[in-house]
């Protein structure tokens, strides 16, 4: 009789631990985009130099047949032109003008970076949702348990009462 009582408590206590599963929690989603644009634009511009002049007034005067420049009378540089120079020989005029070096080089090329985060909040995903006939399985099945824990409470007293 001992042995039918014990083999009945774990009977009971087996089905308990048997059919208490824990629920899976909902799946959560949280997905963070980061999204990088790198842009490079090339500039490139055209500078005007303005306009430069430099100047020469002279006196000339016949020496022996020959052409000679007896005064200069206004030598002006410009901004960027020397003073010219003048020479004259076997009566060719020769006016050398120069010009300092320039140097204009204007292309550069810029990048912009910008940055888009875009978060997508927590959108909780359903899974595993039970049908209403799942449903229905799992209510009678803890009413046929309680049905059963009633029964063998009440052949446990009563098998104590016959042995008392």
């Amino acid at each position: 009789m001992k042995n039918i009582k014990i083999g009945c408590l774990f009977l009971v206590l087996t089905m308990f631990l048997v059919s208490c599963a824990g629920k899976k929690p909902v799946v959560v989603q949280n997905t963070t985009t980061i999204e990088k644009v790198i842009t490079e634009t090339i500039h490139d511009t055209v500078l005007t130099v303005q306009k430069d002049s430099s100047s020469y007034n002279a006196l000339l005067e016949c020496i022996n047949g020959k052409v000679a420049i007896k005064s200069v009378t206004q030598a002006e540089p410009g901004r960027n032109l020397k003073s010219p120079k003048v020479r004259i020989a076997d009566n060719v005029l020769t006016v050398d003008c120069e010009a300092k070096a320039q140097e204009l080089f204007l292309r550069w090329k810029s990048t912009y970076i910008t940055e888009h985060k875009q978060e997508i909040k927590e959108v909780p995903i359903i899974t595993n949702v039970l049908t209403w006939r799942q449903e229905t399985q799992i209510k009678g099945f803890w009413f046929l348990v309680s049905i059963l824990t009633l029964i063998i409470i009440a052949f446990i007293k009563t098998t104590f009462k016959k042995t008392i």
